[in-house]
C-alpha cells in the first residue's frame, strides 16, 4: 500500500470531528474548536530513517524538528502557540548532545513565541522524535487543500531541492528555516496551502487530488532550486529535476492565491522570498510543467518512498521519473 491508501485503511474506523472539513487529505493540520476560536493541531514522527534527518549537529537538528513540525500550522494558516513532544534516544547518549538537541528546539521555539508543554522520554535505536503543535487560526478562514473558483495563482517559499539532495547523497541534512514571517503574508493572501514536506511535486499532486477538474501548471524555470543543487546533480549526471520529486521534503509553503491580487502584491512577496511558479486554471484538470516551450503533461504521481523498500529503492525510482520526464 502507498501512503495515501495507508492513511484511509487506518482511518476508516476512527471517530472524527464533525464539520466540512473533517476528511483525511483536505488540510495539513486538524482543524478543531477551542473556546468558541478555531483551532489546528498537527503531529509528526521523524526518524533518520523515514526522514533523512542526520543528527551530526544536534542544534540544527532540534531547530530542523521544530520547523518541520510547525510547517502543517503554517500551511493551515495557525500561528504555533503550544508544543509537545515524544522523544526515544540511544541508551549511550553524550549530554552534550541532548543538550544541544534541546539548544535547538527551544531557541525555534522562543523565536515563534512558542512554550514546550511537555511531553515523554524513551529509548530506542535509533533515535525517534514525535512533534505535536497546536494553535489559532489567524487567517480569515483555514487554509485547506481547497481551492475557491476563479483564476489562482501558485507560489512557493523558499528554495527547494537541498534536502532531497542531501538524502540521496547521504550528507548532513541542511537548515530547514522557519516561515513564520512568509506565513504571515500567506494568511493574508492565500486560498489554499500546502507543506512540501513530501518534496515540491508531491505536494502539487495532492492540490490537483483535491481540486478535480483544475488545472495545474508550474513553470519549471520558475521553480527556485537551492544553492548549488543544480550543478551537483548534474556533476553525477543526474537532472536537476530529481531534487524536486524525491520524498525527502524541505517543509516550504507551496500556496495558492488569487490571480486578480498578484499585481499588487509583488513587491510584498519578493521582499519575502516567494517565488511565482505556475497558475491554476478550470476547464481539463490535471498537472502540467511548462518545459522547453511547451506545457507537458505529470501523468501520476512522484514515486512514493513508503512504497520501495528502502532509501536507495526510492531514490532510484526518482533518479528515473526525473530522467524520463525531463531528459
Amino acid at each position: 500500500m502507498n501512503e495515501r491508501e495507508r492513511i484511509l485503511h487506518f482511518a476508516a474506523h476512527l471517530p472524527r470531528a464533525p464539520g466540512p472539513l473533517a476528511e483525511p487529505f483536505d488540510c495539513d493540520a486538524e482543524l478543531i474548536g477551542i473556546g468558541g476560536e478555531r483551532w489546528a493541531i498537527t503531529v509528526d514522527e521523524f526518524t533518520p530513517e523515514e526522514d533523512a534527518f542526520t543528527a551530526e549537529d544536534p542544534v540544527r537538528l532540534g531547530r530542523n524538528l521544530a520547523a518541520a513540525t510547525v510547517s502543517d500550522l503554517f500551511a493551515a494558516g495557525a500561528v504555533p502557540r503550544f508544543f509537545l513532544s515524544s522523544l526515544a534516544l540511544p541508551r549511550a547518549l553524550d549530554a552534550g548532545w541532548l543538550d544541544g538537541l534541546s539548544r535547538g528546539l527551544g531557541a525555534s521555539l522562543a523565536e515563534l513565541g512558542c512554550v514546550h508543554s511537555g511531553g515523554d522520554l524513551g529509548t530506542a535505536e535509533p533515535w525517534r522524535f514525535n512533534g505535536i503543535a497546536l494553535g489559532p487560526v489567524l487567517s480569515p478562514a483555514p487554509l485547506t487543500h481547497r481551492l475557491p473558483d476563479g483564476p489562482q495563482t501558485l507560489c512557493v517559499t523558499g528554495a527547494l531541492g537541498d534536502l532531497n539532495l542531501a538524502a540521496f547523497l547521504g550528507t548532513p541534512t541542511p537548515a530547514i528555516e522557519l516561515r513564520a514571517r512568509e506565513a504571515d503574508l500567506i494568511r493574508r493572501l492565500g486560498t489554499a496551502c500546502v507543506d512540501t514536506s513530501g518534496g515540491f511535486f508531491d505536494a502539487l499532486w495532492l492540490l490537483h487530488e483535491r481540486n478535480p477538474g483544475r488545472r495545474f501548471v508550474v513553470d519549471r524555470a520558475a521553480i527556485p532550486l537551492a544553492e548549488g543543487v543544480a550543478a551537483a546533480a548534474r556533476a553525477r549526471g543526474w537532472p536537476p529535476e530529481a531534487a524536486l520529486l524525491g520524498g525527502a521534503g524541505e517543509y516550504e509553503l507551496l500556496f495558492a492565491m488569487p490571480s486578480d491580487r498578484l499585481a499588487s502584491a509583488r513587491g510584498e512577496l519578493a521582499a519575502r522570498g516567494i517565488s511565482v511558479v505556475g497558475e491554476v486554471r478550470g476547464g481539463a484538470g490535471g498537472v502540467a510543467v511548462r518545459w522547453e516551450g511547451a506545457e507537458r503533461p505529470f501523468a501520476g504521481p512522484p514515486p512514493d518512498p513508503r512504497a520501495a523498500g528502502s532509501a536507495a529503492e526510492h531514490a532510484q525510482a526518482v533518479l528515473r521519473a526525473a530522467a524520463e520526464f525531463f531528459s
